[in-house]
């Protein structure tokens, strides 16, 4: 008998079946071995007194630890374990509220078992929730189109009721809108917008959660005023003035610009106290602060002459 040929005599298929015989050896003793598994747990906490709000929970990292079979057991690494508490009355800031291993929500059919939940015990810091009226501003892409004067943007209401923790309310005193996307506008156009509550304060509410924008649109005016400039300074009645009239062009808003009136226009240059010889100034021109904040005004000439009264200012004075 050749002994070295039973070794030796297709020795591959001898090597598959051996590394077969220990894939299931392992395959059962990985079927049976009962082994235990920590795994990360959601803590889901409500409070449902509404004077309340939660604030911070520590720790803030909770563990579930799983008996099973070992191969259950690393299956259980991968699932979504919860514990879910409702806070019903609040009588301080602080609570302590226990945890326990029969609180654990989970895919059940794995077939393992929840041990321990560490830590049993968690402190939980809450808060008292307040209330106040804050501002609301708007955005807004709108551009004229031709002819066309973008007025402004109103929202209605221009303020909204915020409710939440006292320490990110207190933070705010303003809450913005949503972007109005409208492009290049012709007439008025409105839109229902939500309001964007910043991200990083949580728990907070907004009484009512949606505002009107209106873009405010107007036919585009413009008016030109042939309006005399006046010295203003210590020696303004010592000089004169080439030219004595300026052009004022004044482009705006029709509701606004056609109902000016030549006397709510002033044109003025300031003569500097130094003033000992002919030289040119810049010329100003003064609208009421309600008008001045909607239209443009361009000066023709924007500088003036002045010169000593007793002599005509030289046109060829720089």
């Amino acid at each position: 008998m050749d002994v070295k040929g039973v070794f030796t005599q297709n020795w591959p298929y001898k090597v598959a079946a051996i590394a077969l015989s220990l894939l299931l050896w392992l395959s059962v003793s990985a079927d049976t071995e009962i082994a235990e598994q920590a795994v990360p747990t959601l803590l889901e906490l409500q409070v449902s007194d509404s004077a309340w709000s939660l604030r911070e929970v520590l720790p803030a990292e909770i563990t579930t630890t799983f008996r099973g079979r070992r191969n259950q057991v690393f299956a259980a690494r991968f699932e979504e374990t919860i514990i879910r508490k409702v806070i019903d009355q609040v009588e301080d800031s602080v609570v302590q509220i226990p945890l326990s291993a029969s609180e654990v929500i989970y895919n059940r059919e794995l077939g393992v078992e929840p041990m321990t939940v560490s830590p049993s015990v968690v402190t939980v810091r809450l808060e008292e929730r307040v209330g106040k009226r804050v501002a609301v501003t708007g955005r807004t892409d709108a551009r004229a189109a031709p002819g066309a004067f973008v007025v402004g943007m109103r929202l209605a209401p221009d303020s909204v009721w915020l409710q939440g923790p006292a320490s990110f309310v207190n933070q705010i005193s303003q809450v913005s809108t949503e972007l109005l996307e409208v492009g290049a506008v012709s007439r008025d156009v409105s839109q229902q917008l939500e309001l964007a509550l910043p991200p990083d304060l949580a728990g907070l509410s907004v009484d009512p959660v949606t505002v009107l924008g209106t873009v405010d649109v107007d036919a585009l005016r413009i008016r030109r005023f042939e309006a005399e400039v006046a010295a203003t300074g210590a020696l303004a009645a010592m000089v004169s003035l080439e030219p004595p009239t300026v052009t004022v062009t004044v482009t705006g808003p029709a509701a606004v610009v056609d109902g000016l009136d030549p006397a709510d226009l002033t044109v003025t240059v300031e003569i500097p106290d130094a003033f000992d010889g002919a030289a040119s100034y810049p010329v100003r021109a003064v609208l009421p602060d309600d008008v001045t904040e909607t239209v443009t005004i361009d000066l023709d000439p924007e500088r003036v002459r002045a010169a000593p009264a007793s002599a005509r200012p030289d046109p060829s004075t720089p």
